[in-house]
Parts: C-alpha cells; structure tokens; sequence
C-alpha cells in the first residue's frame, strides 16, 4: 500500500510540474484529484474533493470577473456577465481539464470508472475546480491568478470577439454526449397561429424525458430555444 502511495506522489508530482506548478504540499493537491466515490471505497475520512472544488468555484470566478473588469472594462456589463458565465461554465472547464490532462489524474472507484467517469463533464469540471482551489491554497492569490489565466487568456480574448452561442443545438449535444453518452431528441409540441405568423412548440428530451422547451417562428428555431433553455438549466449557462 505504502509503495503505491509512493508512485501516486511521484505521479502527481510530475503532473504538477508539467503544469507550471511545484507544489509545497503535495498532499492538497492528491485531495484536489480525490473523487468522492473513490474516498468512500477506500473508506477515507474525507468527501473527497468537494470542499476544494467549492473554493475553486469562488477563486474561478474572482479571477475572470477582476480580468474581464481591468482589461474590458469599458463593455456592457451584461456582456461581461455573459462572457464570464460561457468561461466558467462546465463546459469550458472540461475543456480544460482535457487540455491539462485531468482526467489521466483523478482518483475514481471501481464503479465510477465502469461508469466512464474519467469522460464525464461533471467530474471533469468539478476536479478542475478542486485543482484552482488547491493551487490556491499552496501557491496563494498572487500565483492562482497567474495560473489560472494563462490557461483561459486566449479563451477570454476568444469570446471577447464572438461570446455568443450561435449553434445551441451542437453545442447541447456535445456535452450531453460526453456527460451522459445520450442523445438529444427534439419533438414539436404544438403551432399555433395564422399560417403567416405561426408560432411553433418543441421540447428537447433525454431518455424521452423532457428536460427543456423553447418556442420560434419556425420548428428549428423553437429547437434551437429549447437547446439553449436546457443549457441553462444543465449547465448554468446565462444565455
């Protein structure tokens, strides 16, 4: 047990320094990966990486909210508002976590990694945020900030230019295949309406369940509403 624990530490470790991080206490870090799932099989007196994963919400949001104020400053605020609820969606932090290899890293149980857990958005996102909160916690303010952007800067200034989600259909469909391996099903409700001022229904269904509904002038558009109403709902997305 004491040998794999060794090779956990080094593994981690390495990981850590490929990432621009040398860590004081390496043991934050081990929590930050630790999935609850894994904690409870291997009955750890901890649930896992929520705790972390709770501040590293708070730091994430922290430090997109003071860049997007010191360097955009002059947009809207409901357009800083928008493009900072696109960057720290779940979306874009399992984007991230792919980018920095997370899922190669966390600790899951044996029924979780049955489950594909290691390609689930959820656990991604969440883990990354564990991560911001233990580089947080070892590193401090001044290195998180510096960290954290130099992942997201080219992102920001990406959205900067188009923040909006033009294809919610596409873009609801990726991350329900990822986090659930399902497919979305679009099913018109109703029209109602004179012919030359019809409005049309649809709900977008999982399992032939509900999980959001929209409405447009044509079918595809009250499809693409129902998209962006589920993202909303799914994924905290301000739309």
């Amino acid at each position: 047990m004491n040998d794999d624990r060794e090779v956990l530490k080094k593994r981690v470790s390495g990981w850590l320094q490929s990432l621009g991080i040398n860590a004081v206490d390496l043991k934050i870090y081990i929590q930050s990966l630790t999935h609850r799932s894994y904690a409870h099989e291997k009955n750890i007196r901890s649930r896992g990486n929520e705790q972390l994963e709770f501040l590293g919400d708070s730091v994430l949001s922290l430090i997109i909210t003071s860049y997007l104020y010191k360097n955009y400053g002059d947009l809207p605020e409901g357009k800083m508002a928008k493009i900072r609820s696109v960057l720290i969606s779940r979306k874009t932090l399992f984007d991230i976590a792919k980018d920095i290899k997370i899922d190669q890293q966390i600790l899951l149980s044996e029924n979780e990694e049955s489950c594909k857990g290691r390609k689930k958005i959820s656990i991604l996102a969440d883990s990354t945020e564990a991560l911001i909160g233990a580089v947080y916690v070892d590193k401090g303010i001044d290195f998180a900030f510096n960290w954290v952007l130099g992942m997201y800067r080219e992102r920001i200034n990406e959205y900067i230019k188009t923040p909006e989600i033009m294809d919610y259909k596409t873009y609801l469909q990726e991350a329900v295949h990822t986090d659930y391996c399902k497919m979305i099903k679009y099913e018109l409700i109703k029209s109602e309406g004179p012919d030359h001022n019809k409005s049309f229904y649809s709900a977008a269904m999982i399992d032939n369940k509900v999980v959001g509904k929209g409405k447009g002038k044509s079918k595809k558009n009250s499809e693409q509403d129902a998209a962006r109403n589920t993202l909303k709902k799914l994924y905290n997305l301000n739309l």
